[in-house]
């Protein structure tokens, strides 16, 4: 897992100060994460982890990571989630009524209204296919539920298309070494962006040069 690069919403490579582990499952993708760990290396070590869980089997009420995930939630520093563009708006909806119910379970104090999905500080989203489009629509889904935290995108997409993931909602991006070529940083200048984290700008992403143009409609004098 260690052939990748983090690099931030300014092109600046910040892999040495990335700290996220994503733990190790069967159906792993390669670049979620720089570093891997093991589910029992995780419960049996004395310092607290950035974990990077698989949002699927969160989800899946059979699945071992959701009788699981209060354990792994209390040996974490910090939880995220990896989705591939197979997810749909409905599974991230999903986490919303997940945290709901065990708000209202287990904790009173607790408003029942903090969803999981606004609780985690990283989601990773994952597109296997450099064709693929999923991931811009599950990025500004995430963005209009009122998710704040980081969204990393990984997997197959090109240089080209860092500049609209941005505008949906990216942060960071995980750039495969073959692809650290010496002027990646000008992918992340191709278009303006101005994403807030809630709004995307209201300017057009094209003007043309007519549009520039201030027309004088103010009386002319005739001679």
């Amino acid at each position: 897992m260690g052939n990748h690069n983090i690099l931030d919403r300014e092109g600046i490579d910040i892999t040495n100060e990335d700290t996220w582990y994503v733990l190790h499952t069967a159906e792993l993708p390669d670049g979620i994460a720089v570093a891997t760990v093991h589910l029992d290396e995780l419960l049996h070590r004395n310092e607290r982890l950035d974990v990077v869980l698989p949002l699927t089997e969160v989800l899946t009420a059979q699945g071992v990571l959701q009788e699981t995930f209060g354990l792994i939630t209390q040996r974490s520093s910090r939880i995220g989630l990896w989705a591939d563009t197979a997810t749909t708006t409905e599974q991230l909806d999903a986490l919303l009524r997940l945290q709901q119910t065990a708000n209202e379970a287990n904790d009173e104090e607790e408003p029942a209204s903090t969803s999981l999905v606004r609780a985690l500080d990283l989601i990773v989203i994952y597109t296997p296919l450099f064709t693929d489009g999923r991931g811009f629509s599950l990025a500004r889904h995430l963005r209009l539920e009122g998710y704040t935290g980081e969204i990393r995108m990984a997997g197959a997409f090109g240089r080209d298309q860092i500049p609209y993931l941005m505008r949906s909602g990216v942060d960071t991006f995980a750039i495969a070494h073959e692809n650290m070529v010496e002027d990646i940083q000008t992918a992340f200048y191709a278009l303006p962006t101005a994403y807030s984290g809630d709004d995307a700008s209201r300017l057009p992403m094209f003007r043309t040069a007519q549009a520039e143009v201030q027309v004088d409609e103010s009386p002319v004098a005739h001679a």
